[in-house]
């Protein structure tokens, strides 16, 4: 069949059709692992291997299997591999990382993306818990100039626990009428130039010990804060010496100026609603790993980029993280 012929009978399939033969074709093409070794080659140069048990940078490769290194501690004869400490550790089945990378990028459903990559569901849902964790450094945690920043409540979910010990709730309840314990906050902090947080702050109302956990230390001193009239963020403001503007509860300017507002903050707990909508609701045990998937999926890149970025963070991270908490004990 020639090329015209092909193009033919592709404009002949439905939309619906013609996306999934695209994301069959790119499934094929990340299945060959070209961006999983490349990623693996960069590690090799970029993270400097560290032995884990006593910190000595003395250390012997002694081969590879997969592409992934064995590496010995010359000082105390730990042995190791180059993964360890990343999302990819202990993962046997390498070749069908980049595959399950795509199939997330899609945000397609644990069951779905199981069967399509050609894993069990379990795997499935072991995976994408070891990739969100490692997409923590997406969140930005230094914001300048005008910082909105507001939290909003989701209702405590144990959703997967088989024993509970309360009765259990109907769907469709109104979260603005769950008191105490069973509210369940998320801090949103936002400014002009795009660098986006969601942190979640615990059980029940959000405190100022919360507050200042999530957000303390990340506003540049020259910024404004805008809020809405919570009297912990007025503290945050206080204490960390920042300009603070108040506008009102539904986040319309009040004062003279109409820059200071909180709508794109709250735009962006909408955002947030509905990408956990997708997955008919999120257990709370695993809220943040959802929200860091969130911060991801928003950023505004080419979509086989993120899947590169994606794949370079779920392998370096937690590497960096081990050398820097054996730097910060050695100091």
């Amino acid at each position: 069949m020639n090329i015209d012929k092909l193009k033919s009978a592709i404009f002949q399939l439905s939309e619906a059709e013609r996306k999934q033969l695209l994301s069959d074709l790119m499934l094929e093409r990340f299945e060959k692992g070209s961006y999983l070794n490349e990623a693996l080659k960069r590690q090799e140069q970029d993270v400097p291997h560290t032995c884990p048990k006593c910190g000595s940078i003395n250390i012997w490769a002694r081969g590879s299997y997969k592409g992934v290194k064995r590496l010995t501690c010359k000082d105390c004869r730990k042995d190791f591999s180059s993964t360890l400490g990343t999302a990819l550790y202990h993962i046997h089945k390498k070749d069908k990382w980049q595959a399950y990378l795509q199939c997330m990028e899609e945000r397609l459903t644990l069951r779905k993306s199981a069967e399509r990559v050609g894993i069990s569901f379990q795997t499935a849902f072991n995976w994408r818990h070891k990739i969100l964790s490692s997409l923590s450094e997406v969140e930005s945690d230094n914001f300048a100039g005008i910082v909105e920043a507001d939290e909003f409540y989701l209702q405590f979910s144990e959703k997967g626990k088989r024993n509970l010990r309360r009765p259990p709730r109907k769907r469709g309840n109104d979260v603005n009428k769950t008191k105490g314990e069973n509210k369940f906050g998320v801090l949103v902090a936002t400014d002009r130039s795009g660098n986006k947080m969601a942190r979640v702050v615990g059980r029940s109302i959000m405190n100022k010990k919360s507050l200042a956990d999530a957000l303390g230390g990340k506003i540049d001193k020259s910024a404004v804060l805008c809020t809405d009239s919570y009297k912990v963020y007025q503290g945050l403001a206080k204490r960390e010496g920042l300009t603070h503007k108040s506008v009102s509860y539904l986040g319309k300017p009040t004062q003279k100026n109409k820059a200071y507002h909180i709508q794109t903050v709250n735009n962006l707990h909408k955002a947030i609603r509905d990408h956990l909508n997708r997955f008919n609701g999120v257990s709370s045990k695993y809220l943040q790993n959802y929200l860091y998937w969130f911060i991801a999926a928003s950023e505004k890149i080419k979509e086989n980029e993120k899947v590169k970025l994606w794949l370079w963070l779920s392998i370096t991270i937690g590497a960096l993280q081990i050398l820097d908490k054996l730097k910060s004990n050695v100091l």
